[in-house]
């Protein structure tokens, strides 16, 4: 047992330290995932393994009398335990930062520099503000529809007009009376038509779901319910809507489909707040 705690000791050490500093510069390099770097996050893993164990051998020994050297090889297993933890924890720092770093940059080159800059408005839910952020950036720079199929509001293209910040927005209101609003991105001006086109729906602001899209020519209309307090949507083109029920136990839109043409004059004019409101 003496042998073997003494091998084990003088062995796990500097092999150990190494692979483990070796195992933070194969993720700097991007080498996790292949085979290389699993192999080395292994023998890393193995090293911490060994490195525990010469701990505890050492306070065994140090139960048995032998207490200076005992301790010494303790106190360097504590040392490289709390290394290879230290690692681990800027390791985690860094990826984070850079994380953040590569998302920012990302998407101030896709939607411009002040991408992320607080609203001028207040009481609005965060998650919330993120979207508003993000339409805010869509609208102002004009995204043709084949890009508007990524944020779910193709049809928006259609009515930008001179000024898009002022005749798009944005409203915040409870569609199935549950206490909890949901995010409405659709004109500030009814259309010739009747009432407010909207593009798209959010709804939980606490994890915010597209309950509804639009797809290329397709818009939506909001009719009051048959339901105090519910409302429908109409799916402008299609002869059909979109029913929302009362509300439930969670904050999405509990939507049914229903067939047949709504009557333009239920269509409702929404006071939408403009994007350039917003900013």
């Amino acid at each position: 047992m003496k042998v073997l705690f003494w091998i084990l000791t003088i062995l796990s050490i500097p092999v150990g330290l190494f692979i483990s500093f070796f195992s933070y510069a194969c993720r700097e390099l991007g080498l996790y995932g292949t085979s290389l770097g699993d192999v080395v996050g292994i023998a890393g893993m193995l090293a911490l393994v060994v490195c525990v164990i010469c701990a505890v051998l050492g306070i065994i020994k140090m139960r048995k009398g032998n207490k200076k050297k005992a301790f010494t090889f303790v106190l360097i297993g504590v040392i490289y335990c709390a290394i290879i933890a230290g690692l681990v924890g800027v390791d985690e720092v860094v990826h984070t930062k850079r994380l953040e770093e590569d998302t920012a940059s990302h998407n101030e080159e896709i939607y411009g520099r002040n991408w992320d800059s607080p609203s001028a408005m207040e009481g609005i839910p965060v998650y919330y503000e993120e979207l508003l952020n993000e339409f805010y950036a869509v609208v102002r720079d004009e995204w043709p529809a084949e890009e508007l199929m990524m944020v779910g509001a193709v049809s928006m293209a259609e009515h930008y007009g001179d000024m898009p910040l002022d005749n798009i927005g944005f409203l915040l209101k409870d569609l199935n009376s549950d206490g909890v609003d949901e995010l409405v991105i659709g004109t500030t001006a009814p259309s010739e038509e009747g009432g407010t086109v909207i593009f798209c729906i959010f709804s939980d602001p606490k994890n915010p779901f597209q309950s509804i899209s639009s797809v290329e020519g397709e818009i939506h209309y909001l009719h009051s319910g048959d339901d105090n307090g519910t409302y429908v949507i109409e799916i402008g083109g299609r002869n059909a809507a979109w029913v929302i029920g009362p509300a439930g136990s969670e904050a999405m839109l509990d939507i049914t489909y229903q067939e047949g043409a709504m009557d333009p004059a239920g269509r409702m004019t929404l006071e939408m707040i403009p994007f350039s409101r917003y900013k």
